[in-house]
This record gives structure tokens, sequence and C-alpha cells, in this order.
């Protein structure tokens, strides 16, 4: 039997033997948790009197994701934004150009699976010298080469090592689509929490200019009385700094809401005087759901692109390993070479000038085994590396959901109470108004209840404000997607 033929044969009987690890998705236990409800016991202490008394959010099994989820919220400017945040953000395009490197370098390591041909051509002029040919005393001319063929190689994939990275770069493909994702809902959620903010701060300028206007006309009040002898100038000096106080956070809330709107302008690839017209109409924040319910941190695990990415990463490290594994067994090639040789370029095809050769090439790393193993050794450490990073992933969704319910539980209950202080706020203003004009009371008690008044709505502009940014948080957390309230 011919060596290489023997060669051959050995290097399928190692592959008989030869056994490459098996990738076994990751697992991390995770403790069930419950559905948070913001149904609180402070919000059942105010449901007499919540304008949401007695809502509760229907748990459908329909799941929304990226722009479909805040469809659901109702705000048409809102999802008008995302949609073009998800289409034009550098921050979209820059994570779709590293999925099609991706998808590239998948598509180049399939075609270690075929046989490679290259077509070659040269033309070689050559003199030996004398000093070549013992007893030769005169130069020798000048001599022409001209070759032309086509050089074939094929890897015999025997044990594995080109598809393994070929199914390790598909496993990274899948890793970027999930990234993809993950970039998706991050910039979806900022586009969102950012516009709740603008909102907020627009409400908080509402509310601020709502009682300007209120005590400017207190002021008033005060100069009149002041001018028909029935006041003094304590009350008018004090109305007046109660009004400038309530001007001068005017400045600072103007500030946020340019901010915001810039901000909104760089999330979706803009400049502030190009976003839609309907972002500069003041508007209130959309109503937000009473109840939300993630289910259970199996499924979260499974719906987070963030920890479907990190697993294929594990799943591409893992195959990565076999592929350098494999490089410690032997590799054959079948290699074949055809073409035409001549002196001369007019007889390049002429008979007797072909050329042909053919035949199986084995290699093994007999002196080169320190390489292969540290090769090896790099690829698992990745492997260990990318482990870690799954098992950090998986615990921080948890972490992020839990929190974020928690949160946005609590910032609902507040909402409640604050629209219950609001509204008493009023009344007791209205009151101390009528009261004073009446000459029942002195004005000290109209200042107090006013700037009551201000502090609670301020503080309900504040709290709807941060409930639709838990809302926000609770979608990241769950990575885009949950039943829809």
């Amino acid at each position: 039997m011919h060596s290489s033929y023997k060669w051959a044969f050995g290097a399928v009987v190692l592959s008989a033997c030869y056994s490459a690890p098996v990738f076994h998705e990751p697992v991390v236990d995770v403790v069930p948790t419950r559905a948070v409800s913001a149904r609180s016991d402070a919000r059942q202490a105010s449901a007499a009197s919540s304008p949401t008394a007695g809502m509760r959010s229907q748990q459908s099994a329909v799941m929304t994701t990226g722009a479909g989820f805040w469809r659901t919220i109702g705000d048409t400017t809102l999802t008008a934004l995302i949609a073009e945040a998800l289409r034009a953000s550098p921050t979209t395009q820059g994570a779709e150009a590293r999925l099609a490197g991706a998808r590239a370098s998948r598509r180049l390591s399939a075609f270690d699976l075929v046989p490679s041909v290259t077509a070659t051509g040269s033309t070689l002029r050559s003199r030996q010298s004398v000093a070549q040919i013992p007893g030769l005393t005169n130069q020798l001319p000048h001599q022409d080469l001209y070759d032309v063929g086509f050089d074939a190689n094929w890897e015999l994939d025997i044990f594995g090592r080109v598809r393994r990275n070929v199914s390790a770069q598909g496993a990274l493909v899948a890793s970027a689509e999930h990234s993809l994702d993950d970039v998706q809902v991050s910039l979806s959620a900022e586009v969102a929490r950012t516009y709740f903010e603008l909102r907020g701060a627009e409400r908080q300028l509402s509310v601020a200019r709502r009682n300007a206007e209120n005590q400017a006309r207190t002021v008033s009040l005060t100069q009149d009385r002041l001018a028909a002898g029935r006041g003094t100038a304590f009350d008018t000096e004090r109305a007046r700094s109660v009004l400038q106080l309530t001007l001068a956070g005017v400045p600072s809330i103007e500030s946020q809401i340019a901010a915001s709107t810039h901000r909104l302008a760089t999330l979706i690839g803009r400049t502030a005087d190009a976003l839609p017209k309907s972002v500069y109409a003041a508007a209130d924040l959309p109503p937000l759901p009473d109840t939300v319910n993630v289910g259970s941190p199996k499924d979260l695990i499974r719906k987070r692109p963030d920890v479907l990415a990190a697993e294929r990463q594990v799943a591409a490290n893992s195959l990565l390993v076999g592929a350098a594994q494999a490089d410690y067994m032997p590799r054959l090639t079948l290699g074949a070479s055809a073409g035409y040789t001549s002196t001369r370029f007019q007889s390049l095809t002429d008979p007797g000038m072909s050329r042909l050769v053919i035949g199986p090439v084995v290699s093994l790393p007999l002196l080169d085994v320190g390489r292969v193993r540290q090769r090896v050794d790099i690829a698992s450490a990745r492997q260990n590396e990318s482990e870690v990073q799954y098992t950090a992933t998986v615990l921080q969704a948890v972490e992020e959901a839990e929190t974020a319910l928690v949160s946005y539980d609590r910032a609902h209950a507040r909402v409640v109470i604050l629209t219950d202080a609001v509204r008493s706020s009023g009344r007791a203003a209205a009151l101390a108004q009528q009261r004073f004009e009446a000459g029942l009371t002195d004005f000290f008690q109209v200042l107090d209840a006013q700037r009551t008044q201000l502090e609670a709505e301020t503080q309900l502009a504040t709290a709807h404000t941060a409930a639709a940014t838990a809302l926000v948080a609770v979608y990241k957390s769950v990575g885009g997607a949950w039943p829809a309230p």
C-alpha cells in the first residue's frame, strides 16, 4: 500500500478515537418570583378617592417588543420617535454593521468546506552559472520558461475542525442578531425615558406658571388692600417673595426641557430643529398600566436578548475549543496541480507540454504541539470567560427585573397618594383665599396654603415622571417583551 494512503487510513482510525467537547447550554439557578402588582396597600387605602379605583390590567398572552409595545401606551408621538430611532439612529446602524460583519465571517468560513481553486501563470528567464555545472567553461545562454495552469486544494475535514469553525461563526451570527435586538430595546427605552422626562418637565413648568399666576393675583390683591388701608406692607412683600421663589424655578425647568429635546434629537439621529412638531407641542404623560406581570425568571431568561447573545457566545467558544483541539490530529488534504509548461510561449499547449500532479498530503504537528496546546488553552480560557459572563448576565437580568417591578409598584402607589394630596391642597388653598377675603383669617394662612398646593402639584408631576420612567425600566429589564397591559 502506498505510504500516503497508509497515512489516510491512519487518519480515519484516529478520527474514530477522537472526541471533541460537546456544547451544553449553561444553566443558572434562579428562585421563582411573583408577579408584582401596582395594587398595593397604599393604593387600597386611597382607592375610594382614586380616579383609577377598581381598574385592573388584563394579563394578555400577546407579547410585544420594540416599538410595538409602546403603541399600547397610546402616545403617537412617542411611537413615531421610537420607530425613527430604530431606523436611523447611529447606535442601531453600528449594531447592524456588526451583524453584517458576523454574517460575512460565517460565509467566509463556509468556503473552507469546499475545494479552493486558483489560476496561475508565470514567465521566467534564467541563466545558470558556470559553477553550477562541473566542467563547463562557457556561459550558458538565457532560458525562458512559461507556465499556466490551475492549483486546487481540499482539506478533508475528518476531525471536524472546519465544521466546528463554521458552526462557531454561525453561533456568533446569532449572538450578533440578539445583540442588535438588545441595542434596539435599550434605544427604545432611552427614547421613551427621555420623552417621559420631557413631558414631565413640561408639566412641572405648567404647574409653576399656573401657581405663579395665582400668586400674582394674590400680590395684586394685597396691594389693593394696602392702598385701601385694610392691609399691611408686610403682607404685600411676603406675597411678592412667594411669587418670586416660584418664578425662580422656571428657568431650571426650561433648561431641563431643552436638554431633553436635544437628547431626543441625538437618539433619533437628527438635530433639534428637525424633530417632529408634535414634540414641541406640550402634552400630558400617557396613562400608565395598573399592573405589570413579567412571569417567571426562566421565561425572562429566554426573552432577554442580552442573555440570548451571551448564551450564543458560550456556544461559539465551546465550538472553537473543539476546533482548536482538532489541530492535535493529522490533516488530510487533497492537492492537484494541472497546466502547461514550455520554453516557448507559442508551443505552450503543444502535445507533451502538459503537466499534472495529484495526490493526498498528510500533515501532523509533531514538533508544533506546544503552539497547538497554547491555542487550545486560549480557546478554553475564552470559553470559561463567556460562561462566567453568561452567569453574570442572567443574575443581572433577574436583579433588574425585580428592582424595576418594585420601583414601578411604589412609584405608582405614590402617584395615587399625591393625587389625593393635590386635590385636598387645592381645596384648602381656595378656602383659605375665601376666608381671607371675608376677613375671617390672616394672610399667613393663604400663603401657607398656596405653598402647600404648589409643593403637592410639583411632587405629583415629579412622581408621574418617576412612574413613567420606572415602567421604562421594567420594559428594558425584560428585554422589551411581557404580557401586554
